[in-house]
């Protein structure tokens, strides 16, 4: 079964969410945007994947629930949205000196 994994090359910050609920991928994200923040990363790539919802247009996606956080205003930390097929890419605020060390899931699900 897979699970949400994450990569830090010390500029973007890689979050797959395969695995993930709904409700947990939000957090993640929210998690790991704080982290990528306080440690100087450019920018953050969520994946998402292609959202199948079993032909119920209703059933809430983690790409439906990412787009709907990013519309309502949630991310407050991105300063710019990409959105792609499968995936987002969220710009950050890069003022701050970056860290070198290495985010992982550690850092990141704590």
């Amino acid at each position: 079964m897979p699970y949400p994994r994450l990569d830090d090359n010390g500029m973007t910050v890689t979050l797959d969410l395969h695995g993930a609920s709904v409700h947990e991928a939000i957090d993640i994200v929210y998690r790991v945007l704080d982290v990528a923040v306080e440690r100087g990363r450019s920018s953050v790539k969520i994946i998402h994947g292609h959202s199948t919802s079993n032909g119920n247009p209703h059933e809430r996606t983690i790409k439906k629930a990412l787009h709907d956080e990013i519309d309502r205003g949630g991310f407050p930390e991105a300063t710019g949205v990409l959105k792609q097929q499968g995936h987002l890419v969220l710009s950050l605020d890069i003022t701050m000196k970056n860290d070198p060390r290495r985010i992982n899931t550690l850092d990141a699900f704590r």
